[in-house]
């Protein structure tokens, strides 16, 4: 179509001026009425389309890798596309700038990257995202095939509002570009469990913020307003008036890298994020090229083995850090260089501080920079997410969020400590984040065991300073971990079992190796039950595998591919040393029935976390009498005393969680075959390990007297009164829900159905606990130490909801297998006859029994 119009517009100007060299030599001039020659007319853009530089005489422009312009009176956006652009590869990034949490939005957030072209068909431009997911090696007749059966998404199409005649730029609708969901979907999908607040996208309401461009990369800032004029439920304080929410929210286009990076394979025995990308080619059965994420960091001196990098990786502090943290964060952060020393580099990471009159903002793509908010409802209490190429994994940029409530005295989430009772790790973090693989709850985490160490010091009578210390320390681990993630490293959950339980105590070897191997773990805070034993809080440090990952991502590369493989083979050879295992939230058990290796976990301590365990509910139990007296203080309500009730026994709660997971559990080696001459992958258990976490639960979960210590302080936990915020719920203390919830979490693992078959399977690989044995030690610890005397409140809730359980396990709906269902049936059957046989000294009791009785009767008569 477009030959035919020139084509055309060459015949009528032949009509006119002729064939004659001198008529055509006249072309495109006329004389004026002077006689003198006048300027060429200017030529039309076909059609319908506008004159570029008409439309730009009433816009401001900005300049950059994608020239962006402002109508002056309407605020209209238009993009402007270069015909040298199209078929050109970019990366876009978004990223939220400001959100509501209760809507699933925060500062912060990361939303991703893809790669995007521009193409022109016809009178439209259109953006399609390229799908760099898989692999077709060229020398292959396959590769002819690459196209087949894989979407690469149009992610918008727009008609060509203006260009100039030559066709060598075009312009098209901004708004439509980035005031819609076109290049990235905000509103989150529909889902049941949980509903968005968001309604529909107001486009008269939604509007640009601000501009920003660059030779290398083109933002923009936008607010969408989401608007619901009959929402279904109200939102918070923070929300304000829940029928209008805003998002506010950055576009940025960035231009391709050059092709100077090498990107470096990832293997299941490290842990780096990364980006998969599978081999449609190949033959073999993990047919992976995938790669981690890292910095380009190149050395000055190639080959040395110490040197500076040619660009170091820079972190900026934001303004708005306060400034008692900023020498503790900007030590934490470049601490990491001790680790990249092993990798080949010195000052390899940077810090500065930005400046209270710096002309840049930290929403800025081209700065990394560590950022402090105070969130009405902090979403974490830090995040470390990074943005990459997806062709390569290289990252492009980071930001560590950080939030005031992980070192302040205000409880970081008022739900875990909630009045119903006490809400598992694994609740707490089954939130609308949940899904986002940077998401990290190390922050919320640090600041309830900060709670627990502040509520000890201060029940212990410990002198200020070492309080300040304490914060000094939790604020430095909880740097070092987030920077941990920009530079690509993702969570290591066993890391916690570098040491046993007595080396936790040795300060000099704590001094040396460190707590963990890793500071990429969420470790339980190492409060020593006995003061003069106390080593480390936290480490200080990166640790033996940060170290070792540090290397294998970061050391230098040769040339010859070969030699490259044997290289980074020679480092992974040593994943086998006990000082470097790995495991990764894939792997973890922080809920029931997930994962299988208890190992792999988080909050706990030390390679035996059952004696771990015993010692901080010990703990525990010394300080819950004092914390009465400690903070029963002349002018002030009971809120603190409330505070340390949840957070002591929301402690105790988390380690007998933790001892659940030994139940079962199986150990998983990851090393290859050449590595290792006599260990298997999977080894379960020991039988004495098991059984010594099923005696720390009846003792320290099951007993009567399991949690008597905080008898002495029940009437004592009135919280402040706020106005009407207790309209609904009563603040009276729900004692009962707070002990059912503690039983609830370890019966959900304990007669889980993937944990009872887990106990059977592993029993044709070594594992000698037997699910007869076990269900009989399980259902004596629950049922035994009361039969000949009465049974408190605690215990009685405990044994319906026992029965109960197991009535389920045979039931319709159960997912168990056969020998869980024999075992159930049995263990009922049990009960029965203790029931029969049991003294009931009181009323209450024999009603209990009676209760179960009929309960069992009912389940048989179904």
């Amino acid at each position: 179509m477009k030959r035919i119009h020139w084509m055309s517009a060459l015949l009528v100007a032949l009509l006119f001026v002729g064939f004659a060299p001198e008529a055509s030599a006249q072309r495109g001039k006329k004389k004026n009425k002077k006689g003198t020659e006048a300027p060429a007319a200017k030529k039309k853009p076909a059609g319908d389309v506008k004159d570029i530089d008409d439309v730009l005489k009433s816009c401001t422009s900005f300049e950059g890798l994608l020239n962006i312009h402002q109508d002056t009176l309407t605020g209209k956006l238009y993009l402007e596309v270069k015909a040298e652009d199209l078929g050109k590869e970019f990366i876009y990034f978004s990223h939220v700038e400001n959100g509501v949490v209760e809507a699933g939005f925060f500062r912060g957030s990361y939303r991703g990257q893809k790669i995007i072209s521009f193409d022109r068909y016809y009178d439209q431009l259109q953006v399609k995202q390229m799908n760099t997911n898989f692999y077709f090696d060229e020398e292959t007749a396959l590769s002819k095939a690459a196209e087949a059966n894989i979407n690469e998404p149009l992610l918008l199409s727009e008609k060509i509002y203006a260009s100039d005649a030559d066709e060598t730029r075009y312009l098209i609708d901004g708004n439509s570009v980035f005031l819609s969901e076109n290049f990235q979907m905000v509103k989150p999908p529909s889902n049941p469990q949980f509903p968005s607040l968001l309604g529909q996208l107001s486009k008269s309401k939604s509007r640009v913020e601000a501009i920003n461009n660059y030779p290398e990369n083109s933002e923009v800032t936008v607010t969408y307003v989401y608007s619901n004029k009959n929402p279904r439920r109200g939102g918070s304080e923070a929300v304000g008036d829940v029928r209008n929410i805003s998002i506010k929210y950055q576009h940025s286009i960035l231009s391709m890298p050059d092709d100077g990076y090498k990107p470096r394979r990832d293997d299941g025995r490290v842990g780096y994020f990364m980006t998969q990308v599978n081999d449609m080619t190949s033959f073999s059965a993990t047919p992976y090229r995938d790669m981690i994420h890292r910095w380009r960091l190149q050395k000055k001196d190639p080959g040395a083995p110490l040197s500076d990098p040619v660009e170091p990786i820079t972190y900026w502090i934001e303004n708005t850090t306060p400034e008692e943290f900023r020498p503790i964060i900007k030590a934490g952060v470049e601490r990491w260089n001790e680790a990249f020393a092993k990798a080949g580099f010195t000052n390899a990471v940077v810090v500065k501080i930005q400046p209270d009159d710096a002309d840049w903002d930290a929403g800025d793509i081209r700065y990394n920079v560590l950022r402090w908010t105070s969130s009405p409802q902090p979403p974490f209490g830090g995040y470390g997410p990074s943005f990459v190429n997806p062709r390569t994994g290289e990252i492009l940029g980071a930001d560590i969020m950080l939030e005031f409530a992980a070192v302040s005295n205000r409880l970081f989430k008022t739900e875990v400590f909630g009045l119903a009772g006490y809400q598992s790790e694994a609740e707490m973090e089954n939130n609308q984040f949940a899904n986002d693989p940077h998401f990290c709850a190390a922050g919320g985490h640090m600041q309830h065991c900060l709670h627990f160490g502040l509520h000890a010091m201060r029940s212990m009578n410990i002198e200020k300073a070492a309080q300040e210390e304490f914060t000094r320390q939790s604020l430095y681990r909880l740097v070092l971990h987030e920077v941990g993630h920009t530079l690509g490293l993702s969570h290591n959950m066993r890391a916690s079992t570098l040491q046993s339980v007595e080396d936790i105590k040795n300060p000099k070897k704590i001094a040396e190796e460190g707590l963990c191997n890793s500071v990429m773990e969420y470790p339980s805070i190492n409060y020593a039950l006995n003061p003069e034993e106390q080593t480390l809080y936290y480490d200080d440090k990166p640790g033996f595998y940060d170290h070792w990952v540090i290397e294998y991502g970061y050391s230098e590369g040769l040339d010859d591919p070969a030699a490259e493989e044997a290289r980074i083979s020679k480092i992974l050879s040593r994943s086998n040393d006990p000082k470097l295992v790995f495991g990764n939230d894939a792997d973890d058990m922080r809920s029931a029935g997930r994962g299988f290796d208890p190992d792999v976990n988080i909050y706990d301590l030390s390679s035996d976390p059952v004696a771990y365990g015993v010692e901080r509910i010990q703990l525990v139990n010394q300080l819950l009498p004092k914390i009465k007296d400690t903070y029963t203080i002349e002018g002030q309500s009971y809120q603190e005393l409330l505070n340390a009730y949840y957070v002591l026994t929301g402690e105790h709660i988390t380690q007998v969680r933790i001892m659940t997971r030994q139940i079962g559990g199986v150990h998983y080696d990851r090393s290859q075959p050449e590595q290792n001459s006599d260990t298997r992958p999977f080894e379960p258990v020991s039988e004495e390990r098991q059984k010594a976490a099923m005696d720390a639960l009846t003792k320290y979960a099951f007993a009567p007297d399991a949690f008597d210590a905080a008898e002495g302080i029940y009437n004592y936990l009135l919280p402040q009164r706020r106005g009407f915020d207790h309209f609904v719920r009563s603040q009276d203390p729900k004692l009962h829900n707070r002990v059912m919830a503690a039983h609830a979490e370890c019966l959900r693992h304990l007669v889980h159905p993937n944990v009872i078959q887990r106990i059977v399977d592993s029993q044709l690989y070594g594992n000698t606990y037997t699910l007869d044995e076990y269900m009989t030690d399980l259902t004596d610890g629950i049922f035994k130490a009361d039969l000949r005397t009465e049974v408190n409140s605690f215990r009685q809730n405990l044994q319906v909801m026992y029965v109960k359980g197991l009535i389920g396990v045979d039931g319709e709906k159960s997912r168990h297998s056969n020998q869980a269902r024999a075992m159930a049936n049995y263990e009922l059957n049990r009960i029965e006859k203790m029931m029969k046989s049991a003294a009931s000294p009181n009323t209450m009791t024999k009603a209990h029994r009676q209760y179960l009785l009929q309960l069992i009767d009912e389940a048989r008569d179904a």
